[in-house]
């Protein structure tokens, strides 16, 4: 099935049900945006959309798709499976950033040499840099499914993970509240912690070892 083909059917029943592309898009809780990629073929609706599309033009989801939902639900499966790998990598590169530093503060605590020193930790910034160079991919592939979906922000990313038609079915408990609305705050919170603390240990080991 190709996207081409589901956008003409989109597109087909919203011109026979009269609809231009914001009222579609205000129908099944989108963006006008998001309709015009849909019917150009540009991305293709998740499962939950799609529903949402049957119900308003009155058919079913085969009808719509043509007979075949497999393939969005794959790619539904997929594009879930990069948003999860990326963020369980930006927790461990967080994760490996702050073992690197234990692991100096370590080695200069038994007063090695300045040049043996330098190669251990050498080793650790190669096993740091790795892990963050997989984390950068993983991010990569994130801001690909972020633009295909339309998900703009974290209260969008949630609802897609959790199957939900968009981030106003959200529960609005403490999580909502205090952090996914507040994810920046957040994420450039624990990096400025990091900075400090590592500039702070870097200074010392200076100290320490000369």
């Amino acid at each position: 099935m190709q996207n081409s083909s589901v956008g003409a059917h989109i597109r087909e029943h919203r011109e026979k049900a009269g609809l231009t592309q914001a009222q579609l898009a205000e129908a099944v809780f989108a963006t006008r945006q998001t309709v015009g990629n849909w019917e150009r073929g540009a991305t293709l609706p998740d499962i939950q959309s799609l529903q949402l599309l049957a119900g308003v033009f009155g058919v079913t989801v085969d009808e719509l798709l043509g007979g075949d939902a497999d393939e969005l639900a794959r790619e539904a499966a997929n594009d879930r499976r990069v948003l999860m790998r990326s963020f369980i990598m930006e927790w461990v590169n967080i994760l490996v950033i702050i073992c690197v530093g234990l692991a100096r503060s370590a080695l200069r605590e038994l007063g090695m040499s300045w040049s043996a020193y330098q190669g251990y930790s050498m080793v650790l910034g190669i096993i740091q840099w790795t892990v963050m160079l997989y984390m950068l991919f993983a991010v990569a592939g994130r801001d690909r499914v972020r633009r295909a979906r339309d998900l703009v922000n974290a209260t969008d990313i949630v609802a897609f993970l959790e199957g939900r038609a968009s981030a106003d079915e959200l529960p609005r408990d403490w999580f909502y509240r205090w952090v996914l609305t507040k994810v920046n705050w957040w994420r450039w919170g624990i990096v400025a912690v990091l900075l400090v603390c590592f500039v702070a240990m870097g200074m010392g080991a200076t100290r320490s070892i000369a």
